[in-house]
């Protein structure tokens, strides 16, 4: 006999904690999703139940997914078991044997509904199994709760290592990602731009007001960066006493500029504080991080308020441009 849930019952209300993390999340409807199936009335299916999802790819068989999965970088693989070739099983093996991908969440689906299968795919490292035939609203909220679970491991370990004035990134934290970020523009062949902020003024602006209030200007800064930037992707960190980095994944010259410019705007008029702003471009095996402090000190040489941009080479770096 089938259960009937009385009228009455609502859901419960989200828990103080799951609220904390809920505001700390960017919507879940930008994230990169890889669907892996070999037939594609099964992709079509499954397309159709995350259509709400703008970034959906699929591939149909194991060689297409590792390709795709190392070039795109999802943030979470849909994944058929039984496939011609390479199967799902090792397709799970090779995704969690590379650093880039070892913390994609993959979820399993599946005809197997043997308990033997189900705990082979967890000792793989799955994050869930889903049998066949699939129920749109339980795969839609599996689907939603590994993205948020992944989101949410992201942002508490970028939690875990702040600078303790700013509470933005600290600099071994953005050395970190600035390595793991180069290696995966360099994979997918997508650009990759470092933007240095070099707040200019702050020791006069310190003889005027005293200490507590150039820290609080730090603090304003840091927080101006935050709010320019909008991905999860995106890093602000304390780069030096007076300098702030912003990494900029999937990004070209042009947004990154664009990104210069609104703080520029933002701080405008601050009781003489203002900034230089320095950015450099990954190309081929170039150092942006370099290329970003030449242009940062062409930047300040040419006096407060102006943005240079260059682009790392592999044997250094071009001159730096006004842009």
């Amino acid at each position: 006999m089938p259960l009937t849930l009385p009228s009455s019952i609502r859901p419960a209300a989200p828990s103080p904690l799951a609220s904390r993390l809920d505001s700390l999340l960017p919507a879940l409807a930008d994230a990169r999703v890889l669907l892996v199936d070999d037939d594609p009335g099964m992709i079509q299916v499954l397309g159709r139940l995350l259509s709400g999802y703008s970034q959906l790819r699929f591939a149909t068989d194991g060689a297409q997914a590792l390709a795709i999965a190392r070039s795109w970088q999802p943030e979470l693989v849909l994944l058929d078991a039984e496939m011609p070739g390479i199967d799902g099983f090792e397709v799970c093996r090779q995704l969690k044997a590379d650093p880039l991908l070892a913390e994609v969440p993959v979820i399993f689906v599946t005809q197997h509904t043997d308990a033997r299968v189900e705990a082979a795919v967890f000792e793989l490292g799955a994050a869930d199994f889903v049998a066949k035939p699939v129920a749109g609203p339980a795969l839609r909220a599996r689907v939603a709760m590994q993205l948020r679970l992944h989101r949410t491991a992201q942002r508490l370990l970028r939690l875990a290592r702040r600078d303790a004035l700013t509470g933005v990134a600290e600099r071994a934290q953005f050395n970190d990602e600035l390595d793991l970020e180069c290696r995966r523009a360099r994979r997918s062949g997508q650009p990759l731009a470092l933007l240095l902020a070099g707040l200019e003024g702050l020791t006069a602006y310190r003889e005027r007001h005293g200490q507590g209030a150039a820290d609080n200007a730090l603090r304003h800064v840091a927080n101006l960066a935050q709010h320019a930037l909008q991905r999860p992707g995106d890093l602000v960190a304390r780069h030096g006493d007076e300098v702030f980095a912003l990494l900029l994944p999937d990004t070209n010259a042009a947004g990154a500029a664009a990104l210069a410019a609104r703080l520029l705007q933002a701080l405008n008029g601050e009781d003489a504080l203002t900034l230089a702003i320095g950015i450099g471009l990954l190309a081929s095996e170039g150092d942006p991080a370099a290329a970003a402090e030449a242009a940062l000190a062409a930047a300040r040489a040419a006096g407060a308020g102006r943005v240079y941009v260059c682009a790392a080479t592999a044997d250094g770096h071009e001159p730096p441009l006004a842009t």
